[in-house]
C-alpha cells in the first residue's frame, strides 16, 4: 500500500481585526482535532494552503504568519508529520496599487484591451507585469525565505505560479500552483471578471504543461479562487487548455470560505474534481453587526492498493458550536456522505503517467510493435462496463436540486488528447517518418483531412524520438492556424509572432526575443539567430518543431516566403539538429508554387488515410466491443474508415451497452448531427464549396474545379477516383442538409 497525504487549509486571514483574540481559541480546537485526524487519515505529506494567508499582505502579517505555521509545524511534528507546504496568493494577499495609475484602470477592464493582454503574456517588462510584481512584492518575498518546504519549486511567470514533484516509494504526485488573482487589484466586485491562462501552466511546467503532467502518476491543481469567478471567456479558456478532462486528479482552491466538492464528467470523457476548501478563519459581517464564524479544513489522500489500483478520500472538517455554548471541530456532513472514519468513500483515481512507447532501433527504425487485436472478452475486463450514473450529496448544488452526477467512464471520447494506450499504429507511415526523423534535412509532412490523426500521429512520433534519445530531445509544437489576424497582417508580424511561439514553448526567457528584434538583419536572419544561437545549444539530441496546420499559411500574401524560410531551415547544415514533422490538410501539390522554396517536396508526404479493416477491428477491441462481421461492414459501408467518427461510433456503443449497430447507424440516429451540422454550416458559409458539393454523390463521380476541390479534400468531404473527377468520400455525407 502506498500513499500520498496532505491538509487543506484556505483563507487564513493572518491580520484580520478580530483575529487578535478569536484565533487563540480556534488554534486550540484546531490542535485538538488535527490530533483525532492524524489517527484516521495520517501521518501528511504535504500542507496545501489556497490563498488568503493574510488579510492585507502587510510585512508585520507575514511575519505573524510564520510564527503562526511554526506552531502548526512543531505541533504536527509531535504527532508524526513532516510536511511541505505549498501555497498560491489569494486576492488579500496582494498590497493594492493606486487605482488611479493607468495601468491599474487597464488591467481591471482587462477584456476590453486583447492588446494588453497579448503584451502581458509576451513582455516580463511590460509595465501591466510589473505592476503584479510589485503588488505581490511582499508574499514573494515571504514566500522564498519561509522555512516550511523541503520540495524544489519551479516558479513561473506570475507572482506565486509554481510546480513541484514528491515522490514517494515510486511514484510521483505533482503539484501545480497557479495565480488567479492577478487581476483582482481594487476593492470592487471581480466575480465573473477573473484570468487564468495556459501559459502560467506552461511556464511552471518546463514549457509543456500536458507532458509535464504524463510524467506524474497524479496531479493536483491550487488556485485560490473557484472556476466561477473567471469570466466566461476566460472559464473557457481555462476548462479547453488549462484543465481538460482528466489532467488533474483534483482541482483545489478556496475564497469562497465553505466547503464544496464536484466530481463530474460530461458526455463520457474523463472526470473533473474540483474541491473548494471551508476558510481556516472565516469572519462574514451582517447588517445587524453579528459575525458569522466559519472555521474548517479538509485532509485527502491519494492510495495505490497492492494491486495498483488508485483511489482518492477526504476527510472534511467544520466548525460548530456545541449546545453547551462551547466551539469544537467535526467532521462535515452537511457538505458531504460520510463513512464511518468520517471520510469520503473511496473515489476511483486514473493514473497519468503512461508506460512510454518502445524506442526504434539506431540502426534500422521500426515503429514500436502494434498489439495484437484484443480478445473482446479481455479488452471488455479492462475498460470500464457502460458507465453507471450516480448521485453524490457532495456539497453546494447544480440548479437548485442539490445534486450533481458521477459517472464512472474510463473509455476514451473520440477527439480527446493523445493517449498512447488508445494509440491505433500505422506502421508503414511510422516507420517512413521514424527514418526522415533520424537524419537532417527529411521534414516529415503528415497529410490527411481534419479529424485523420495527424496530430495524434505527430505526439506519437515525438514520444518515440524522446525515447530514443533518452529525453533529451526538446519539442516546439504550434499550431498556425492560432495566429490571431494582427499576426497574419504582414511578414514581419507573422514571424515575430512566431519566435514568441518557439521561445514560449521551450520556456525560454521572454527577452530572447526583444533583444534580438533590436539587432540587425530582416525578420528571417533575426528568427534563424535565435534558432542557432539560443534554441539548439539548449540540446545535445534534436529539436522537433511540429508544426500542425501549416497549410493556414497558404492563401497569404507571404506564403511564399514563410515555406521558403522552412525549406531553408531544413537545408542549413547549422542547423543539423532540428527535425520538422510538418501537418496538412491541403494536397502538396496545391501548396508548391516555387518547387525550390518549398519544404514539401524534399521528401514524399506520407499519407493519413482511413484505418483499414484490422485496425476498425482492434479499435472495437479496446472498447470492449464484440461485433460481427455484418456489423463491421455496416460501419464502413456509411463511414469507411475515417478514424474520428469510427471512434464516436464505438465510445457510443461502449457507452449505451447493448444496442444494436444498426440503429447506432440508422439514418434517424442523432449520433451524426453535430459533426453534420458543423459541416454544413461551413457549406453554408461557403457558396462555392456549397455548390460544389451538391454535385457529389457517393456512388457516382462529377468533375469539379481544382481549387473547389482541393477544399473539400482537405476538409475530408470528396476523395479524387480519377484525374479531375469526385466523389463524396463517405456516405455518410449524404445526410448533409444542404
Amino acid at each position: 500500500m502506498r500513499s500520498f497525504g496532505w491538509l487543506h487549509f484556505t483563507d487564513l486571514h493572518q491580520g484580520l481585526d478580530a483575529q487578535g483574540w478569536l484565533w487563540p481559541g480556534v488554534r486550540e480546537i484546531l490542535f485538538t482535532d488535527l490530533e483525532k485526524l492524524h489517527e484516521r487519515c495520517g501521518p501528511w505529506d504535504l500542507v496545501l494552503f489556497s490563498g488568503d494567508l493574510t488579510q492585507r499582505a502587510a510585512p508585520e502579517e507575514f511575519n505573524r504568519l510564520s510564527d503562526t505555521l511554526a506552531q502548526l509545524w512543531e505541533h504536527l511534528k509531535a504527532l508524526g508529520s513532516t510536511p511541505s507546504l505549498l501555497t498560491v496568493p489569494g486576492n488579500h494577499d496582494l498590497v493594492r496599487p493606486d487605482p488611479r495609475r493607468p495601468e491599474t484602470l487597464v488591467l481591471a477592464r482587462w477584456p476590453a484591451f486583447p492588446e494588453v493582454q497579448v503584451e502581458f503574456w509576451r513582455d516580463a517588462s511590460s509595465p501591466y507585469r510589473k505592476l503584479v510584481e510589485q503588488a505581490f512584492a511582499n508574499y514573494s518575498a515571504w514566500h522564498e525565505r519561509h522555512p516550511f518546504c523541503a520540495l524544489q519549486r519551479q516558479p513561473g511567470m506570475l507572482p506565486g505560479d509554481f510546480s513541484t514533484v514528491l515522490t514517494r516509494n515510486d511514484l510521483r504526485l505533482g503539484i501545480v500552483g497557479l495565480n488567479s488573482a492577478f487581476l483582482q487589484l481594487t476593492g470592487s466586485n471581480y466575480e465573473g471578471k477573473l484570468a487564468v491562462d495556459v501559459r502560467q501552466l506552461h511556464g511552471v511546467c518546463d514549457s509543456d504543461g500536458p507532458a509535464w503532467v504524463k510524467r506524474c502518476d497524479f496531479t493536483l491543481l491550487m488556485t485560490h479562487h473557484p472556476p466561477d469567478w473567471l469570466s466566461s471567456e476566460a472559464r473557457e479558456h481555462f476548462f479547453g487548455e488549462i484543465v481538460p478532462p482528466g489532467r488533474f486528479a483534483v482541482h483545489l482552491f478556496g475564497h469562497m470560505h465553505e466547503h464544496m466538492t464536484t466530481s463530474l464528467s460530461i458526455g463520457g470523457s474523463a472526470m473533473r474534481r474540483q474541491i473548494q476548501g471551508s476558510s481556516l478563519f472565516g469572519l462574514e459581517s451582517f447588517g445587524d453587526g453579528k459575525l458569522d464564524r466559519r472555521h474548517g479544513y479538509a485532509a485527502g489522500r491519494i492510495t495505490v492498493d497492492d494491486r495498483g489500483e488508485a483511489s482518492l478520500r477526504l476527510w472534511p472538517r467544520v466548525a460548530r458550536r456545541h449546545a453547551a455554548g462551547h466551539w469544537r471541530i467535526v467532521q462535515d456532513l452537511d457538505a458531504f456522505e460520510l463513512s464511518d472514519d468520517q471520510g469520503t468513500r473511496p473515489e476511483p483515481l486514473p493514473f497519468a503517467r503512461k508506460p512510454p512507447p518502445p524506442p526504434p532501433t539506431a540502426t534500422a527504425v521500426t515503429p514500436p510493435p502494434q498489439p495484437a487485436t484484443p480478445d473482446p472478452r479481455a479488452a471488455a475486463s479492462q475498460v470500464a462496463p457502460v458507465p453507471e450514473f450516480m448521485t453524490s450529496l457532495s456539497g453546494g448544488s447544480v440548479g437548485d436540486s442539490g445534486i450533481y452526477f458521477t459517472i464512472a467512464a474510463r473509455v476514451q471520447p473520440p477527439g480527446a488528447p493523445f493517449n498512447h494506450s488508445w494509440h491505433i499504429g500505422r506502421a508503414e507511415e511510422e516507420r517512413t517518418a521514424l527514418n526522415y526523423l533520424d537524419q537532417p534535412g527529411a521534414p516529415v509532412v503528415l497529410w490527411g483531412p481534419e479529424k485523420f490523426g495527424k496530430t495524434w500521429t505527430a505526439q506519437f512520433l515525438t514520444n518515440c524520438v524522446m525515447q530514443q534519445d533518452g529525453g533529451d530531445c526538446r519539442v516546439i509544437a504550434i499550431n498556425l492556424d492560432t495566429f490571431d489576424h494582427e499576426s497574419r497582417a504582414d511578414y514581419p508580424s507573422f514571424i515575430r509572432e512566431l519566435a514568441f511561439q518557439i521561445v514560449g514553448a521551450l520556456g525560454g526567457p521572454e527577452d530572447w526575443v526583444p533583444t534580438l528584434w533590436r539587432s540587425h538583419g530582416s525578420v528571417n536572419q533575426k528568427l534563424g539567430r535565435l534558432m542557432r544561437e539560443n534554441v539548439l545549444p539548449l540540446v545535445n539530441t534534436r529539436v522537433i518543431m511540429a508544426l500542425d496546420r501549416v497549410d493556414a499559411v497558404w492563401g497569404l500574401p507571404f506564403k511564399d516566403d514563410c515555406f521558403g524560410m522552412l525549406r531553408a531551415w531544413a537545408q542549413d547544415a547549422r542547423l543539423g539538429k532540428l527535425r520538422f514533422i510538418l501537418g496538412i490538410s491541403t494536397t502538396p501539390r496545391r501548396l508548391i508554387d516555387r518547387p525550390t522554396q518549398s519544404p514539401f517536396n524534399l521528401t514524399p508526404p506520407i499519407v493519413l488515410g482511413d484505418f483499414n479493416r484490422a485496425q476498425i477491428e482492434q479499435l472495437a477491441g479496446l472498447y470492449g466491443l464484440s461485433w460481427s462481421d455484418k456489423d463491421f461492414t455496416a460501419l464502413t459501408e456509411l463511414l469507411g474508415g475515417h478514424p474520428y467518427l469510427v471512434r464516436h461510433v464505438m465510445h457510443r456503443a461502449n457507452l449505451a451497452g447493448g444496442v444494436a449497430v444498426s440503429e447506432l447507424l440508422d439514418e434517424g440516429t442523432s449520433l451524426f448531427d453535430d459533426f453534420l451540422q458543423r459541416y454544413a454550416r461551413r457549406l453554408h458559409n461557403a457558396p462555392e464549396l456549397l455548390a460544389g458539393i451538391r454535385r457529389l454523390r457517393s456512388e457516382t463521380l462529377s468533375e469539379l474545379d481544382p481549387e473547389i476541390s482541393t477544399r473539400l479534400e482537405a476538409a475530408g468531404l470528396a476523395v479524387e477516383e480519377k484525374v479531375g473527377f469526385y466523389r463524396l468520400r463517405y456516405r455518410l455525407y449524404e445526410r448533409l442538409r444542404l
